[in-house]
């Protein structure tokens, strides 16, 4: 063993300054990454938080930070999700929060470390990583780290795919982020064809309203959409539905950053049979900030959510009866007849296996790769 490796030191985060040190390596490691947003501290925290974060119902976690000479050079969460567990009928166990420096001795010590807490809880397989879940930030991104990650989308350095690999991860499944190109001159053909499609489905469904939500009506509509998004997705790689009380915390956080008039219901005879959901850019907003504490920096976002200048399409979803029928290019051209709402537009995340079905939406309108994220696996 090299001296080097001898200095190295892994310790599980229990005490105040354990987490102190946890939650503020990820600042130091990015400090000279202009891509980067500096979350707020209490949303960091949160994310971990068992009495505050819902997901915790159903899971547990172990964090741990790693030192060499007294610096902390990485950190990693093993997480245990039984409801994962249950609905897929598998037993993998997941790392996550994972932020390393460029050494694969720390990161073959961190993410060692994380196996063997899964495998003394019965777990097979270990994936990740995921911050805590598939419903937050997850992945390592390959493809256009050089670009500001949008609102709930990850963010990490190239390097982290060449560590994964080196401890004997294998890619699971890849993801991607599109921006869309909102040059009115260029696609104005398109988008009256859009329109033109939109009068031949509603004639062949006159029962057919899409609307957008309203505050009275805001979390009905997002209870609705929760419930039709389980059937949807059900059958999803990584996708574990959402408990009552997760829905009761995005139904609260939605409520402070969504835009109504952006979040469009298609309902059939009084039944919802599609979504779709775009909120705005929070990250331009965070970029923003200059203070270091919490509460200047809520003020000083207060100031900025007026002018992002940038939307993100986080869902958009169609009852597997109502397929091929039309609504989703539907849903479609109401992101059409406000594109300018926003400067700036991404359509994220897609599955790998989804690309297809994006062919009827880019024929609409113009979707550029712009993200790739991988999420890695291997048996333990």
């Amino acid at each position: 063993m090299s001296e080097s490796e001898r200095e190295l030191l892994v310790r599980p985060v229990e005490t105040s300054v354990d987490e102190d040190v946890f939650f503020s390596f990820k600042s130091w490691l990015y400090r000279d990454d202009p891509a980067s947003v500096k979350p707020l501290r209490s949303m960091e925290r949160g994310k971990l938080d068992e009495s505050e974060n819902a997901f915790f119902d159903h899971a547990t976690s172990q964090a741990w930070i790693c030192t060499k000479g007294g610096q902390c050079v990485g950190r990693i969460v093993a997480i245990e999700d039984e409801l994962h567990n249950q609905h897929h009928r598998d037993d993998v166990g997941f790392f996550g929060f994972f932020e390393c420096v460029d050494d694969s001795n720390v990161a073959q010590l961190l993410l060692e470390t994380a196996r063997q807490w899964l495998v003394e809880r019965g777990k097979t397989s270990m994936r990740g990583p995921v911050s805590p879940s598939m419903k937050g930030e997850f992945g390592v991104v390959v493809e256009g780290n050089e670009n500001r990650p949008s609102v709930m989308m990850t963010h990490s350095f190239k390097y982290y795919d060449d560590l994964l690999r080196a401890c004997g991860f294998e890619v699971a499944k890849s993801f991607y982020a599109f921006e869309i190109d909102s040059d009115d001159n260029a696609h104005e053909e398109k988008y009256a064809k859009l329109a033109e499609f939109e009068s031949r489905v509603q004639k062949r469904f006159p029962d057919l309203e899409i609307t957008h939500v309203t505050k009275a009506n805001f979390e009905e509509n997002v209870r609705a959409v929760n419930f039709l998004a389980n059937e949807v997705r059900s059958d999803g790689w990584g996708f574990v539905p959402m408990t009552q009380r997760e829905v009761a915390t995005m139904v609260r956080n939605l409520k402070s950053v969504v835009r109504y008039d952006m979040f469009y219901v298609a309902y059939f005879k009084g039944k919802l049979v599609g979504f779709m959901v775009t909120i705005p850019d929070i990250n331009w907003a965070l970029q923003k900030t200059v203070f270091k504490n919490d509460f200047l920096r809520k003020l000083e976002l207060l100031f900025w959510l007026r002018f992002i200048p940038r939307g993100r399409v986080i869902a958009l979803g169609v009852d597997s009866a109502f397929r091929n029928k039309g609504i989703a290019m539907l849903l479609i051209n109401r992101l059409v007849n406000t594109r300018r709402a926003y400067k700036e537009w991404e359509f994220s995340w897609v599955l790998e296996d989804n690309v297809k079905s994006l062919r009827a939406i880019q024929r609409s309108v113009n979707l550029s790769r712009c993200r790739t994220i991988r999420m890695y696996e291997k048996s333990i």
